[in-house]
């Protein structure tokens, strides 16, 4: 699997079904009581009055999971590629005050003047694009002087256990093979791609685990990849019994957030 394959991307993120499975673990299984959203949402320090740009937002974790903090002032325009994940921001985000501007768009060609965000946000999203100079250098593009780019990605370790698992039981391409890729867009490497186009400030990392008591779950994830019952069944009673020798199948979650400045 390719997670920049355009194809890939096309089916995975049609609607939201696929990104609502995956989001659903998170949600149920993280130890971490401050869950990403919020986590993230804590290291943008947004001001009063500024315009901020999110490229690929999905279906608006961020904004609504942190709807009280928005500052005043604050003009949202929130963009995806597939119109799909856009319907369901849209309606997702119905009572959020004022409204964000919602564009179809593609990263890779920003339908914005020069210079007309003081914020771009790319939360975990730029690993699924084919031409990631070409995004970067039009997120630079439309940031005034001094605005700020947050890029969120994950280490190659994410996941890992997860990973083994659904290698072990043959289910090829469900998932990043547990070998690290040197071409991904993971946290090792991430900064080294931004800091060719702007100024790179700082790299901060949010260590934690899922806690996964219920297979379905686990299941549900896998097959938001791979929609075969049959493959997937001896997978869903190794977790099972996991599960019920030890109180729960643990997988370990990393994210990171990458802060620049455009000079």
């Amino acid at each position: 699997m390719k997670l920049s394959d355009s194809e890939f991307v096309a089916a995975q993120y049609r609607d939201s079904a696929n990104f609502d499975a995956r989001v659903r673990i998170y949600e149920l299984c993280d130890v971490n009581p401050e869950r990403w959203p919020r986590w993230l949402f804590a290291r943008l320090g947004l001001r009063a009055g500024e315009r901020v740009l999110e490229v690929g937002c999905g279906t608006g974790n961020l904004w609504r999971e942190n709807a009280e903090r928005i500052p005043k002032g604050v003009s949202l325009v929130l963009t995806d590629l597939s119109a799909g994940m856009l319907d369901e921001a849209r309606k997702r985000l119905g009572e959020l005050r004022p409204q964000p501007e919602f564009r179809a768009a593609d990263a890779q060609s920003l339908p914005f003047p020069d210079a007309s965000f003081d914020v771009a946000i790319a939360n975990h999203m730029l690993y699924h694009v084919p031409d990631r100079v070409r995004a970067l250098r039009e997120l630079a593009r439309v940031l005034r002087a001094g605005g700020r780019l947050f890029a969120g990605t994950y280490p190659w370790t994410h996941l890992l256990e997860l990973r083994e698992l659904v290698e072990r039981f043959g289910l090829s391409g469900a998932m990043l093979p547990v070998r690290r890729d040197a071409n991904e867009f993971d946290l090792e490497h991430a900064a080294d791609e931004l800091a060719a186009v702007v100024r790179v400030e700082r790299i901060q990392r949010r260590d934690s685990a899922l806690a996964v008591t219920d297979p379905e779950l686990l299941v549900a994830y896998v097959r938001s990849f791979v929609d075969d019952a049959q493959a997937i069944e001896p997978l869903r009673a190794h977790v099972a019994r996991q599960i019920e020798l030890a109180g729960a199948f643990y997988i370990q979650i990393s994210a990171g957030l990458i802060t620049a400045v455009k000079p």
